[in-house]
């Protein structure tokens, strides 16, 4: 890290839905790709894909347990993470990797870890919050975590591919050239 902030590492409950950053807390990308391009500059669409987002988290920790984490700076989220069974989020089919693992194989999603809040980022955040899912991840008995990660984008949700290497992971599948399927053995 570069500078040694504070930061507390929830995990995304009922309690804390409200708390997902308000860029993330509407993008259905990855759990309803049919409906992502609806929130267009439209606050009724935008409300509604809040509410089908909040269902998704609803359903997804009820069915699999921890789903999500927030990571807060003095009381304000400043970054999110999301990852599930492959399963439950539909977008995994457009980038044409494969294998994608599945839940019966002990594998993993990691759809998004993104640090929203632009100041935070380059200060050790997204690989505190990635050990924090993979400490989770074991704890619970799973072999391995997959991300698609950007080669060139590193705003995107999903993160770099650099970042990802040098936090363990290894590509896996290089189908999708600009988003290589990465891989992480717990």
């Amino acid at each position: 890290m570069s500078a040694e902030i504070e930061v507390n590492i929830e995990d995304i409950k009922e309690a804390n839905l409200k708390d997902i950053p308000e860029i993330c807390r509407g993008c259905v990308y990855w759990e309803f790709p049919e409906d992502f391009e609806k929130k267009k500059d439209d606050r009724q669409k935008k409300w509604e894909l809040e509410a089908k987002k909040r269902e998704w988290f609803q359903q997804t920790i009820k069915e699999f347990g921890t789903c999500g984490k927030i990571v807060y700076h003095n009381g304000s989220p400043i970054a999110y993470a999301q990852y599930a069974p492959s399963e439950r989020l539909p977008s995994i089919k457009e980038y044409e990797s494969k294998p994608v693992g599945k839940l019966e194989e002990a594998v993993v999603f990691l759809s998004c870890l993104f640090i929203v809040d632009e100041s935070m980022r380059g200060r050790g955040i997204g690989k505190l919050l990635l050990q924090n899912i993979i400490e989770d991840l074991r704890r619970r008995g799973f072999r391995a975590i997959e991300t698609f990660a950007s080669r060139s984008d590193v705003e995107n949700p999903s993160g770099p591919v650099a970042f990802y290497i040098r936090n363990g992971f290894h590509i896996k599948d290089k189908t999708n050239p600009e988003f290589p399927l990465m891989r992480f053995y717990l």
